[in-house]
């Protein structure tokens, strides 16, 4: 009784409510955030992302306060999926305070807000654990396009990568189907809101909860006036079953697209723990195949990294000093960032927890990659020239070289060989051609100058190391040829280390000859590896 009497001296209480606009880019996202604010839900302030006359001309509709955060997580979450717990990383307490902040002092005098951007649906775990703390309801909204389609209006908006543009719409679409909650989310298609705009908007509103104009005649005048179909430049207008006929898409690409159309046609699917089972599949095969999407798509550091690998320190101390020399900087910071990060990827790797063939890739690396990145690319950005001279680093090379290409590094290496007809212990003697092959394997694809430990005190070492650095060194192209020695097994350990002594002395005398180790290296690298 208390309550009813409450209710009517005060009104219903009414349960404050996110607005979540996810899905893909260029998947009809502006177009659905102008509408739910048509149909009276604030976007939360007038500073929006401009339009863009040749890509939005009726504009984004993304609120630049919310941009800024996610722009400011995206410096520290390189990779997409993030790590397991990210959101309560220390490494962005400051972005998650200021999105509480934000989100609090707009919810102190309003009860709803609508807020779209691509970014979105990299940080959904992030935005349900900040709403849960403020005691705000999420209503999620995703949108799924033909990918197809959002490769075409990637290439025609910014001349986008197709296989990159690909990836990012898995990535999105993935978290958008995976992290949402089942209780507070709707699926549209891109098709049902450009052809059945209201009864979809209508969907929308009653499953979440949302307000609905009374004048329906009123709202679709607006959404008519505002939607031009002259815009949807890159629908292509194929059917459902004409996609599921196409032999040109990728399997994976087909199955997720096909898995969320059912969705979004079956809400009692789409709630179910079956969807919930075929989803995460789906993430998991994607992570096995491609590992985390680097965010920045167009990556370009125009300073040079030297990397300098070796199997003892105190070599590449030598050739470290000769850099210096040559005016490459080194952090000198005992145990920095990037020591750590490979110290503690080198330990899951000897260790058997990830292997060889896929670390690199590997999702139960990716918050140690993210701090190699971070490492890597504050300093190449900082200076011209740069290098690393750590022992350690010759335990990750195929990750640093893999970072090293995402952050857009020109990089340059240097490779201590040893004279391996003179390591007496088999073991040691076996693991030492390991290395070396693995190093050549992964540098191989981009400049490098090979040195002899047995000559890095002389003159001559010193001269071609400062020309490595002065000159605009490029890589040996890889010719495979029929003359190529290739091992027979099992292995004659012995005389492989006369074969790869004898290519290393001749490699290091006159670059052009890496062309033959470089071949020979790739031609028996799973035999010698394995």
């Amino acid at each position: 009784m208390a309550q009813g009497i409450f209710q009517r001296l005060f009104g219903k209480h009414q349960t404050k409510k996110a607005v979540l606009i996810l899905g893909s880019g260029r998947s009809g996202t502006s177009v659905l955030t102008r509408c739910l604010n048509l149909m009276g839900i604030s976007l939360g302030t007038d500073n929006l992302l401009a339009p863009s006359k040749r890509i939005n001309p009726k504009g984004y509709f993304e609120n630049k306060d919310i941009i800024k955060i996610h722009k400011s997580l995206g410096g520290k979450l390189r990779y997409r999926p993030s790590y397991e717990g990210y959101y309560d990383s220390p490494k962005i307490k400051a972005d998650r305070q200021a999105l509480t902040t934000y989100l609090q002092n707009y919810f102190a005098t309003n009860q709803l807000l609508a807020i779209k951007d691509p970014r979105m649906n990299d940080y959904i775990e992030l935005w349900q654990a900040v709403l849960a703390d403020i005691d705000v309801e999420p209503a999620e909204i995703i949108l799924v396009r033909n990918p197809l389609d959002v490769v075409s209006s990637n290439e025609r908006a910014w001349h986008r990568d197709n296989i990159l543009a690909l990836r990012q719409w898995q990535v999105r679409t993935l978290l958008s189907l995976c992290d949402t909650d089942r209780d507070h989310r709707v699926l549209l298609t891109y098709e049902d809101l450009f052809n059945q705009t209201l009864p979809s908007l209508h969907r929308v509103a009653t499953k979440l909860d949302l307000p609905w104009p009374q004048d329906e005649a009123a709202l679709q005048a607006q959404i008519d006036d505002f939607i031009d179909p002259n815009l949807q430049k890159s629908d292509s207008g194929e059917s459902l079953a004409d996609f599921e006929t196409r032999t040109d898409v990728d399997t994976d690409v087909k199955a997720l697209y096909l898995l969320a159309r059912h969705a979004a046609a079956d809400e009692a699917f789409f709630a179910s723990d079956q969807f919930d089972q075929a989803i995460h599949g789906l993430v998991e095969d994607y992570l096995t195949t491609y590992g985390a999407l680097y965010r920045d798509f167009n990556a370009q550091i125009d300073h040079k990294i030297f990397y300098i690998f070796g199997s003892r320190q105190v070599e590449i101390d030598q050739v470290k000093s000769q850099l210096t020399t040559a005016g490459v900087q080194f952090d000198e910071t005992p145990k920095n960032a990037g020591h750590q990060a490979a110290i503690a990827i080198g330990q899951q790797l000897s260790s058997g927890q990830v292997l060889l063939a896929t670390y690199s890739k590997d999702f139960q690396l990716v918050e140690l990659k993210e701090e190699l990145n971070n490492y890597l690319r504050r300093n190449a950005k900082k200076q011209a020239l740069w290098g690393i001279g750590d022992v350690t680093s010759g335990q990750i090379v195929e990750m640093l070289t893999t970072v090293s290409d995402e952050i857009g590094a020109e990089t340059h290496n240097l490779i201590i060989a040893d004279d391996y007809t003179t390591i007496a212990d088999p073991i040691a003697q076996k693991t030492a051609i390991r290395q070396l092959c693995r190093t050549i394997q992964a540098v191989q694809p981009r400049p490098y100058l090979l040195l002899m430990n047995s000559e890095l005190s002389e003159k001559a070492t010193a001269e071609k190391v400062q020309a490595f650095v002065s000159e605009t060194a490029s890589a040996i192209p890889l010719t495979m040829t029929t003359t190529t020695q290739e091992l027979a097994t099992p292995i004659d350990w012995s005389k492989l280390a006369t074969t790869l002594t004898t290519a290393c002395k001749a490699a290091a005398q006159e670059q052009s000859q890496q062309a033959a180790l470089n071949v020979f290296v790739t031609t028996n690298f799973q035999k010698i590896i394995n």
